[in-house]
């Protein structure tokens, strides 16, 4: 009964984003205010830039910072990203945009004289601390016993997409997307395969919380030790664009049952 009444909410929910969806792509744009809101925006209070429009894309400011399409509507900004985020437009002119905040923080911007670009140029620098984003192999090798044991992993980016929305000091919401990892493992003696098995973020579901797990990418795996209680791995799960992670050791027994230490 309660299997039916969480599908049941699940689909009303899917069916309410849906609709919000239509609802935005069949309103009619301002493409008045769209045009007005072209260039580079500052802070009236602190003279820093915030964000560059360019036709319909809202550019942030920043190293590595998203951008997101957007449309006006009405009296609203909205931004239409994985997840819509939507703004009040309080007062909008050639050089005056405000805006009410997710945090209602009245955030009031003016138009930049200098066409200042270089807030916006993206910077080569790592997104997070353990996160990887492409195709790896990696081989290890280690003796136990006088036996060579080769250890491989092969982390693979799959279509699972994780979001994350960050929220600046002005209240406005920053989204980034990335994909999550299936990650291969296997362990060889010579060419015999003792062990091998995919490795997803749900193996994990017993030992971190379900929305942080949501929130998270298996994002790394290394080979690291052989002895007597078999075949040792070390996971990484990370929050993007966070100082969060756990690492978690993986204990293949020489029958080929796994353990999970955190």
């Amino acid at each position: 009964m309660n299997f039916v009444k969480y599908i049941s909410c699940l689909v009303l929910v899917l069916f309410c984003a849906c609709q919000k969806g239509t609802r935005l792509q069949n309103m009619p744009e301002d493409k008045v205010a769209k045009e007005l809101l072209q260039g580079v925006w500052l802070n009236d209070s602190s003279e820093m830039a915030v964000f560059q429009v360019v036709g319909d894309t809202i550019r942030y400011a920043g190293p590595n910072a998203p951008s997101v399409l957007f449309k006006i509507i009405r009296d609203s900004i909205y931004l239409l990203g994985d997840d819509t985020l939507s703004y009040k437009i309080v007062r909008q002119g050639e050089n005056t945009f405000w805006i009410n905040t997710a945090t209602d923080i009245l955030m009031k911007l003016h138009r930049s004289d200098e066409e200042d670009q270089l807030a916006f140029i993206p910077q080569n620098e790592p997104v997070s601390v353990n996160l990887i984003q492409e195709y790896v192999e990696k081989d290890s090798v280690i003796v136990y016993n006088n036996i060579r044991y080769r250890g491989y992993v092969f982390i693979n980016p799959s279509r699972y997409k994780v979001v994350r929305t960050i929220y600046d000091e002005n209240g406005i919401g920053l989204e980034n997307t990335y994909y999550d990892n299936i990650i291969h493992i296997c362990v060889y003696n010579g060419t015999e395969e003792l062990y091998a098995r995919d490795i997803s973020k749900n193996l994990f579901i017993d030992y971190v919380d379900a929305q942080e797990l949501a929130l998270s990418i298996l994002s790394d795996m290394d080979f690291v030790d052989v002895n007597a209680d078999g075949y040792h791995y070390r996971a990484v799960l990370t929050i993007p664009e966070s100082a969060a992670y756990h690492y978690f050791n993986l204990i293949i027994s020489p029958r080929g049952v796994l353990k999970i230490q955190a």
